[in-house]
């Protein structure tokens, strides 16, 4: 048991992070590669300045990490483990300039705990590289304001650019950072500083690539993730509020969400607050003005968006570690025990979550259970593409079909996507020319899970096709309950047509 008197606590967190990584090590070669990881492979199989649905950063890591250690689990999902370690170093070096070392390492502590942090060390989606820049963003425009030093602005500037460069989301740091200049009379000067243009000139230049794709690709990125998502909004939904809420709270477990959450609305009034008391200066009006300039915006945005729109579970994420600590800092200098109760709800239940993946315990569905069935369907598939021969090529129904195929299959073949049929092939579009595979055979395989019923298949097949064939279901269980039914046609014939997108549910 830790002493909370002892002075150790730089050692101890060092153990903490040995010990989340070698955690994290030996759970993530246990799992199958998410669609969202096999899309993203995809990505890296193609090198480019930039790509349709995120920025670059991703598929570049996993490019490098591919190369070395070869397309196996370890070489794809390296980088994704890299950038988490890297994140708790930051936050553990953020906490301790804002509170102290004991608060850095409870910090650390319960950031290891939590089941969307320790997902977001894991798995490789845009979230650790965003979560790794953007603390280290925060962490250096701190420095640089304290110190006015050459290197912190210009890291400063790195970090931000290359956050932005792995998710479009990270444009909130930037938000936070002009908030935090502004409203801080000592940071305001800074305005005036050729050090904070010369870093806004180096973040640009970290995400140029993305731009340079956009602008050579009629800015199609750009508008799919403004316009497009700004075109589903419909009406008020209420409901979507509340499953953003409950996602919340699962995700990042109560006691630590509902803390961070009330510290982030807090944050406004306890900085006016340290002003009045002309506290300036030290540590605890430092870290409210932290919170509230790069916490508070992305938060009120999209709690109002998410009552319009589904907010998914980790479009928040990188906003909740520095409250987090807040919330740990509180709780230990008021002799709480809050921060001790949050740790230990959410390591049960990040425990619980990965039992229940790695063991057939009990019945699982959706995102959880993402990672089942594909080695049997990719069995299936190429049992069927030996019987239509060459030139036969395989698509899916949306990304992530196509996308868990093209790993799995022999060779790792070009599977096409949605695209073939008129719907939005997003990132497939851009690697195969529908016009080629003109009287070509097909494969046609669907997963009801993503959205696309055997229905709308046998609905818009026909039309693309001289003659399809449905094949024989292919169920799939674990632990006694049926996971999904992968439906696989066989296609005569492809007709490519230039249609207006189906958008039909």
């Amino acid at each position: 048991m830790i002493n909370q008197n002892d002075k150790n606590w730089e050692r101890y967190t060092l153990w903490a992070i040995i010990g989340a990584a070698i955690f994290r090590l030996v759970i993530f070669l246990r799992f199958g590669l998410t669609p969202q990881e096999s899309y993203y492979w995809n990505f890296a199989r193609h090198p480019s300045l930039g790509y349709f649905d995120h920025p670059s950063v991703t598929p570049w890591t996993i490019w490098l990490t591919t190369k070395i250690f070869g397309t196996n689990i370890f070489g794809i999902r390296l980088g994704a483990w890299l950038y988490g370690i890297g994140a708790l170093i930051f936050l553990w070096l953020i906490a301790k300039k804002l509170w102290d070392e004991k608060i850095a390492f409870w910090t650390v502590v319960s950031a290891i705990c939590i089941p969307l942090f320790d997902v977001a060390g894991m798995f490789f989606t845009p979230d650790p590289p965003l979560v790794f820049f953007w603390l280290g963003a925060t962490f250096f425009i701190i420095r640089a304001t304290e110190n006015d030093l050459w290197k912190d602005w210009i890291l400063t500037g790195l970090f931000a650019g290359l956050a932005m460069l792995s998710k479009y989301t990270a444009a909130f740091w930037f938000l936070g950072a002009f908030i935090f200049l502004l409203i801080n009379e000592k940071h305001r000067k800074y305005f005036l500083s050729q050090k904070l243009y010369i870093a806004a000139v180096i973040s640009l230049a970290a995400f140029s690539p993305e731009i340079i794709w956009n602008a050579q690709h009629r800015w199609a990125s750009f508008l799919y993730q403004s316009t497009r998502r700004a075109n589903e909004i419909r009406h008020l939904r209420f409901g979507y509020f509340f499953g953003y809420i409950g996602a919340q709270l699962f995700a990042v477990s109560p006691i630590l969400y509902i803390g961070a959450v009330i510290k982030i609305l807090r944050s406004p009034f306890d900085y006016i607050k340290s002003i009045g008391q002309k506290i300036e200066g030290t540590k605890n009006y430092l870290a409210e003005l932290v919170i509230l300039s790069f916490s508070l915006p992305m938060l009120l945005f999209f709690s109002a968006v998410a009552i319009i729109y589904w907010v998914k579970l980790n479009w928040l994420i990188p906003i909740y570690f520095v409250p987090m600590a807040g919330i740990v800092g509180w709780s230990i200098e008021h002799n709480k025990k809050w921060h001790f109760y949050g740790i230990i709800l959410a390591a049960l239940t990040t425990l619980i979550i990965i039992a229940v993946m790695v063991f057939p315990l009990a019945p699982i569905t959706g995102e959880l259970a993402s990672t089942f069935g594909w080695k049997k369907l990719a069995n299936r598939v190429e049992n069927e593409l030996s019987q239509l021969g060459d030139g036969t090529f395989i698509f899916g129904a949306e990304y992530k079909v196509p996308a868990e195929l093209s790993y799995h299959l022999p060779n790792h073949p070009q599977v096409c996507g949605p695209n073939v049929i008129g719907l939005r092939g997003m990132q497939f579009t851009y690697w195969v020319n529908i016009d080629t595979l003109t009287g070509k055979n097909a494969i046609f395989a669907i997963d009801p899970r993503w959205g696309f019923s055997l229905e709308r298949a046998k609905k818009l097949l026909p039309k693309y096709f001289a003659k399809i064939e449905e094949t024989e279901p292919l169920p799939i269980y674990r632990a006694g309950a049926k996971v999904t039914t992968y439906y696989i046609f066989r296609c005569y014939g492809y007709e490519p047509r230039t249609l207006v997108l189906d958008k039909s549910k």
